[in-house]
């Protein structure tokens, strides 16, 4: 069973949002003041899965209409593809999404173009007031990793922190994690510490030792380490496992296809993604044109739509139905639950490497059973 949401099934979640968008908030579209059209062609990430239909719904098709810009959507790509193919000057994308934690690295290697916010409202660029716009990077998403389990396999209720989830006796069953080739995207490592008992206010700098031990005890019970932010929803819908780490717009959209799914809030990492242009882009007016685009509250507005990731402009919380505000990661019930990711931290260096690098290396060497 695939649970990914369908075009039918957005349009139908989206026509009722809509009515309650009408009938609760009476809200008008916004005024745009600057024009954005152009010529060409523009090659941009899609993130695939009900976040993919989300940024097509949201902001490629009608960046497309009104600006008469050709958009290409290309599918994931390791960061280490992403990086070689900037480094040898034909980047896989103009515009591409990285985690938070993958920003400061990729400006020191110069991989980056510098955004040109001339193109953006200033009304917008004001509303960038939680999580900042930075030289080489524009926050895309605000979102949270959290555990995720099936309802099904435990009806009484599921793990409540990472702990529990760790805790094969109480909560039976195979599990999940995102592989550490992803280092901080996945949560894995933090998670592996808060597991073991770790104070969140003390969870960095990470004790890379402490969490391979704390993943040494998970390990047996682990089915994959996922790759993709979809996987884990499928394997707990094919009820390959019972648990797994996952993102909360993601399982939020298999919930809504009728998936007997839960999450835990608690303990669960607060993250943010970013926009990029990469350096070498044959497109880079027109990259700079659709961040621009995609940095509208409204277009923001539209996508919390379509999957419960919250916005960065915070103007776009005005557009939004009250009832998916309550269950966007920055709401306030969740305050003291969730706890932010260190992205300074992961753009640091341990042993003379950047952190997101360390990671990737001691992960395989765990993996491969010689760390």
């Amino acid at each position: 069973m695939k649970y990914t949401l369908s075009r039918r099934s957005i349009l139908k979640h989206s026509l009722s949002l809509a009515a309650i968008g009408v009938a609760g908030l009476k809200l008008s579209a916004p005024a745009i003041a600057k024009s954005l059209t152009g010529t060409g062609e523009l090659v941009v990430y899609d993130g695939g899965g009900t976040w993919g239909a989300a940024q097509k719904v949201a902001f490629f098709d009608p960046f497309e209409k009104e600006t008469g810009i050709r958009l290409i959507r290309s599918p994931r790509s390791e960061m280490a593809a992403i990086r070689a193919s900037v480094k040898a000057g034909i980047p896989r994308y103009d515009i591409t999404v990285i985690a938070g934690a993958d920003v400061p690295s990729f400006v020191a290697d110069d991989l980056l173009l510098p955004i040109d916010y001339s193109f953006f409202e200033k009304e917008d660029l004001a509303g960038f007031d939680t999580v900042s716009t930075q030289k080489f990077a524009c926050p895309h998403i605000i979102y949270a990793l959290i555990g995720a389990y099936s309802t099904d396999a435990f009806p009484k209720g599921g793990p409540n922190n990472w702990s529990d989830f760790w805790d094969t006796k109480k909560f039976p069953g195979l599990r999940t994690l995102g592989t550490g080739v992803q280092q901080a995207g996945v949560g894995t490592f933090e998670a592996a510490l808060l597991a073991d008992g770790v104070d969140p206010s003390k969870l960095y700098p990470l004790d890379w030792n402490r969490a391979f031990k704390s993943l040494d005890r998970i390990k047996p019970d682990i089915l994959k380490w996922w790759e993709s932010g979809a996987e884990t929803g499928q394997l707990l819908v094919d009820k390959q496992v019972v648990a797994g780490s996952a993102w909360n717009g993601r399982i939020s959209s298999a919930i809504d296809e009728g998936v007997k799914l839960s999450f835990m809030w608690n303990q669960g990492l607060l993250q943010t993604d970013y926009w990029v242009a990469l350096k070498g882009s044959k497109n880079q007016e027109n990259a700079m044109k659709f961040l621009a685009f995609a940095g509208r509250a409204d277009r923001q507005a539209e996508f919390v739509k379509h999957i419960l990731y919250s916005p960065p402009n915070s103007r776009a919380f005005s557009m939004i139905a009250p009832e998916l505000v309550a269950k966007l990661p920055t709401q306030p019930s969740l305050k003291g639950q969730l706890i932010p990711q260190d992205y300074v931290y992961w753009g640091q260096s341990t042993d003379g490497v950047p952190n997101v690098r360390y990671a990737v290396a001691q992960w395989e060497a765990w993996i491969s059973g010689t760390r």
